[in-house]
């Protein structure tokens, strides 16, 4: 998951709060279909299966505002762009957006209750998005419900699909759910905790790899058994990244990100020690730099021998999982309400005052050259050159 859901509920409590007291000093379907990931520019949470975060598109930019569009209450997901760059993004006013390249919206669907959970587009459009009100629905490309399964807990997960269709996303019931493409249940997997919102990546055979607040590191069969698992000792609301080379990496409350090996039953290769804690997924470079956000404010760049590259400090605390252009310019969100884009030596290339308000959502970046963002002021921005 892209934040701490338990510490950003506390903190949106008192910041409605301050909303208030500004004001008034001022006065069902089925489908046989297979749902596998979309190959499009950023279809799902950290843009592939594998959680790189690494986009397609170099020569990236974001000096310019393109436009700006209002949902009716704060976005903590993040954007995903379909094949015909449209873009999808679910507002806690309980709506799932549709937006056009311009801007204007396309539609939108009302899911019953908040939602978190950032969008996942299968090879067909369909649009698969978790929901507070514990139903996972499924969405055609022109905002139709096609089915919604319930789960029985609330989701704050992301969902990923694998190459089979399986569609996998966790819920606060600590479980791990596997869904058929026509929106049955295909099998579900307990962890030890009563929470899991971190959301699922997947390896090219298959096995899906979540982080849970019982502290573990969790590898799934596509059969749902357990593969082997990885004790941290602290809570993971981060979610797992995998590098080509079969390492994952993964961070925790405890202020450290965890290098495993998922080709050898999980065995510890690295710990970073941050000091601060990790809400974030890491990003992954082609080069195999890690990219991870912490508590601090700082977005901290470790080589892959686990060993620190650099530190940028964003100024406020960093929750947003961060995207990597294909020139290696890294785009993060963070409390502050900035949007920064910051070379691969660490130095910032532009830096977007983009409201009063904390950003949590990842950004994204389609094949125009924009970059997505949302943000607790209710609004999703464009930014390009």
């Amino acid at each position: 998951m892209e934040f701490n859901i338990t510490e950003l509920l506390t903190f949106r409590f008192f910041k409605i709060v301050s909303i208030i007291s500004f004001f008034m000093l001022l006065g069902l379907g089925t489908s046989t279909s297979k749902a596998q990931v979309n190959n499009s520019d950023h279809p799902m949470f950290m843009h592939d299966l594998k959680h790189t975060g690494r986009s397609a598109y170099k020569n990236i930019h974001i000096n310019t505002l393109k436009w700006k569009s209002i949902t009716g209450s704060e976005i903590w997901s993040s954007p995903v762009v379909g094949s015909d760059n449209i873009l999808y993004v679910s507002s806690t006013d309980g709506n799932i957006f549709a937006f056009n390249p311009d801007g204007t919206e396309k539609w939108h669907y009302r899911a019953g209750d908040e939602l978190y959970s950032t969008p996942a587009i299968g090879v067909d459009g369909t649009i698969y998005v978790g929901c507070k009100n514990k139903k996972l629905f499924a969405l055609t490309p022109d905002g139709k419900i096609k089915w919604m399964y319930f789960v029985g807990s609330e989701i704050y997960s992301s969902p990923a699909i694998s190459s089979d269709g399986t569609i996998y996303v966790g819920a606060w019931d600590g479980k791990l759910y596997a869904i058929n493409p026509n929106g049955t249940l295909k099998w579900t997997y307990s962890t030890a905790a009563s929470i899991l919102s971190s959301s699922p990546a997947i390896d090219d055979d298959g096995i899906v790899y979540i982080g849970s607040q019982d502290g573990r590191v969790y590898a799934i069969s596509p059969e749902g058994r357990i593969k082997w698992s990885y004790m941290t000792r602290t809570k993971i609301d981060s979610s797992p990244s995998l590098g080509n080379d079969g390492i994952l990496y993964i961070g925790s409350h405890n202020g450290k990100l965890y290098a495993l090996d998922s080709k050898n039953k999980g065995k510890l290769v690295w710990e970073y020690n941050i000091g601060s804690r990790i809400d974030a997924t890491p990003a992954i470079s082609s080069d195999g730099t890690i990219y991870v956000g912490a508590k601090s404010g700082g977005v901290y760049a470790i080589n892959p021998n686990g060993t620190l590259k650099w530190n940028y400090n964003t100024g406020d605390v960093v929750t947003s999982s961060a995207t990597i252009s294909a020139d290696g310019t890294i785009f993060v969100g963070s409390w502050n309400g900035v949007l920064s884009a910051i070379k691969p030596d660490g130095t910032l290339q532009k830096k977007q005052d983009v409201s009063r308000f904390p950003i949590l959502s990842s950004p994204c970046i389609d094949s125009r050259s924009t970059v997505y963002i949302g943000s607790t002021d209710w609004k999703i921005y464009a930014f390009g050159k």
